[in-house]
């Protein structure tokens, strides 16, 4: 699914693919040394162009209202200044028996907990999942809709709580009363404003192990969900503010966080909270993590260069004057059309010496007929942040492969020309991410989830 700028966005819900998710508590979570990590599940299926366009368009929107342009060093949590804190960890798993091309966890709602396969965005904030009666329209989900009657501790939450107020903050669209039962009524957008959630802000136990629950947990009970083609059963966003899985659960754990995405090679991904759960920081690379007044809650990195090939793009400094996003909602990565069109331009140059042109597929335009277990000659692009850190991609992370025989470029360019990058899942799924927060950095360590 997508960020709070956004949606996310194939079609084998086959029995044994079912397996995955049913299994509840037992491939939910594993006790590690360091806390209990979440599996991550994966699936490829591309946005439309038009999800994609509208996911970009709405994400700057947020970011074009502060004149002067400038980005201020994100500050530290309260919360997070607790002499110690403790881990915890989930497993994140492929979302691939469920239409998305994104990352789920498994979660328990409710006593007795129900499991729910939710995608995680760290693009957005506010959680939510389908719920019975959904008196509007609720898509197909792969498992049974959250039935509220059946969960001894949940309850709705009145027009005059708190969080009424906060969640219409976070998520910047005006909460309502249903004045006959004294209930706050949220919504959350995505896209262009066509994919939406709206339901009741409410509050249950949220099971994350075995031995840790949220014992007041808020969250979306949808009625009514509008454009969503997945099979998951709702969104758990990761930004950094209150109302987030990642601030609910920082009272205990602070705002540092840690995940790594799930390769096609096997290995199994996670999903960890507390500074202790980043493990060895020096296997990291860091470069400073930045926060902006409209957009508080997004991941801001200043990207500082490109190569290819081991050789620079022939462009300015000034051409890396935009905003770049961290947002593991984005299946690809996004560049300023000017910039894109050098990156594709050098690329195709160099791969055009080998392999045959194909036409443009799925909004990505450079492709080339080979597949990727046999396409060979690909030039490694890295991608450059502050203070020297980089990703270094290689063919899996470069080429993603749309259709039997037929790999693209998995770069984009912004709608508009938009000065506006968004660093997607796709680029860093072989790497460790360290979010932390409490000084303002993220780190990357390759090597995959080991």
């Amino acid at each position: 699914m997508g960020s709070v700028w956004f949606l996310v966005l194939f079609s084998l819900v086959a029995t044994s693919s079912l397996a995955i998710i049913s299994q509840e508590d037992e491939t939910v979570k594993k006790d590690l040394s360091t806390g209990i990590h979440l599996e991550v599940f994966h699936h490829e299926k591309s946005q439309t162009l038009a999800q994609y366009e509208a996911r970009v368009k709405r994400l700057y929107s947020k970011l074009a209202t502060r004149e002067d342009g400038t980005t201020t060093a994100s500050t530290s949590s309260d919360s997070q200044s607790q002499a110690e804190l403790e881990s915890l960890g989930v497993p994140v798993t492929s979302g691939e028996p469920l239409k998305t091309p994104n990352y789920i966890v498994k979660l328990g709602i409710g006593t007795p907990p129900k499991y729910y396969s939710l995608l995680i965005d760290t693009g957005s904030s506010f959680p939510w999942l389908q719920c019975l009666p959904c008196q509007k329209h609720c898509y197909t989900q792969a498992e049974p809709l959250f039935n509220p009657s059946t969960s001894t501790t949940y309850q709705t939450m009145s027009c005059t709580t708190p969080e009424c107020s906060v969640v219409q903050n976070i998520t910047g669209n005006a909460t309502t009363c249903d004045t006959v039962s004294n209930t706050c009524i949220y919504t959350q957008v995505y896209a262009d404003g066509s994919v939406y959630s709206k339901g009741y802000l409410s509050q249950d136990v949220l099971t994350l192990t075995s031995s840790e629950k949220i014992s007041n947990f808020v969250f979306g009970c949808g009625q009514e969900q509008i454009n969503f083609d997945e099979l998951d059963a709702g969104i758990v966003g990761l930004g950094r503010d209150n109302v987030s899985l990642l601030g609910q659960l920082a009272p205990k754990y602070g705002y540092d966080f840690a995940y790594c995405l799930p390769t096609p090679s096997g290995q199994g991904g996670f999903l960890s909270f507390g500074s202790s759960s980043l493990g060895d920081l020096s296997a990291y690379d860091f470069t400073t993590l930045f926060q902006e007044a409209r957009a508080p809650s997004a991941y801001l990195i200043n990207l500082t260069s490109i190569t290819v090939g081991g050789k620079p793009l022939g462009v300015s400094t000034d051409t890396y004057k935009f905003y770049t996003i961290l947002d593991n909602g984005a299946p690809t990565t996004n560049l300023p059309t000017s910039l894109y069109n050098v990156l594709r331009d050098t690329f195709v140059a160099i791969m055009s010496q080998k392999y045959t042109r194909a036409p443009k597929r799925s909004g990505l335009d450079a492709c080339f007929y080979g597949n990727l277990n046999t396409i060979t000659g690909v030039p490694e692009i890295q991608l450059m942040f502050l203070h020297g850190t980089g990703l270094t991609l290689g063919t899996s992370n470069i080429l993603k492969e749309v259709t039997s025989g037929i790999v693209c470029l998995a770069f984009r360019p912004t709608f508009s020309n938009l000065p506006l990058g968004i660093i997607g899942n796709y680029q860093y799924k072989t790497y460790k991410m360290a979010f932390d927060i409490s000084n303002s950095r993220v780190g990357f360590a390759s090597g995959g989830c080991t």
